[in-house]
């Protein structure tokens, strides 16, 4: 640390340095199950969280006690815990149960400038999950987006979608830019019905919003779709089809 200008300089193993003003030690959390009980009235705890363990209704091991968010030892967002209080609470309340366990569809925001926000996998984890052949990246930096070149905004941002190359189900999302806490809710939303990537390109968005680069990449997945089925396309049309 330079005391003059207070800069902080870190040497990664890589040997690349990084420079700011402050260090944010990220450590991390984990529930706090303890003196509560539970094991005195039978409640299971997961061996490597050491939160509640919880079916996919929400249902701790013993019958109608339930338990929801960072206790469960699930991935620790203030709304994915209000979404399973919710959930809980009905499951409780009601004869028929929903599922409250959605750890691979739940959107993530962090509020940076830029803002940086994800949901589902990442590029790698798909390729591992699914292989190279099966999986497509869709990729648009954010100095392609016009919102942002209006607005003057820091052009290191991007936009990238993962999803599958056959049926165009979108897998996960990345985005880094000004409002990309808004942005995600688009995919999640997409993900969560089972919407094809490129049926995207068929909903009107507002020009010239940050969202609309998402009907614009889902556009191009979808014409490279029409374009892979003109031979389907022109024998139909020979036949009268």
């Amino acid at each position: 640390r330079d005391e003059s200008d207070g800069i902080i300089t870190l040497t990664l193993k890589s040997g690349k340095s990084v420079v700011g003003n402050h260090i944010l030690i990220a450590t991390g959390r984990k529930p706090n199950t303890n003196n509560m009980g539970l094991e005195d009235i039978g409640v299971d705890l997961c061996g490597k969280t050491k939160g509640i363990s919880v079916n996919d209704n929400l249902e701790t091991s013993v019958k109608g006690i339930y338990a929801a968010g960072d206790c469960t030892g699930d991935r620790q967002f203030t709304h994915y815990a209000g979404f399973q209080g919710a959930i809980s609470a009905r499951n409780i309340l009601l004869p028929l149960k929903d599922s409250g366990k959605r750890s691979d569809s739940i959107p993530a925001a962090t509020f940076t400038d830029p803002e940086v926000a994800s949901i589902g996998l990442t590029e790698d984890e798909a390729v591992m999950q699914y292989g190279a052949d099966k999986v497509s990246v869709s990729f648009r930096k954010l100095s392609q987006v016009d919102r942002a070149i209006c607005e003057d905004a820091d052009m290191h941002g991007f936009l990238k979608i993962v999803y599958m190359t056959k049926t165009k189900q979108i897998l996960g999302a990345t985005i880094m830019a000004p409002s990309a806490g808004e942005l995600i809710s688009e995919i999640a939303v997409a993900k969560e019905s089972k919407l094809s990537f490129d049926k995207l390109s068929t909903v009107m968005h507002a020009y010239p919003s940050y969202s609309i680069a998402l009907q614009q990449m889902a556009a191009e997945v979808y014409y490279d779709k029409l374009k892979n089925s003109k031979t389907l396309y022109d024998i139909l049309k020979k036949i009268g089809l």
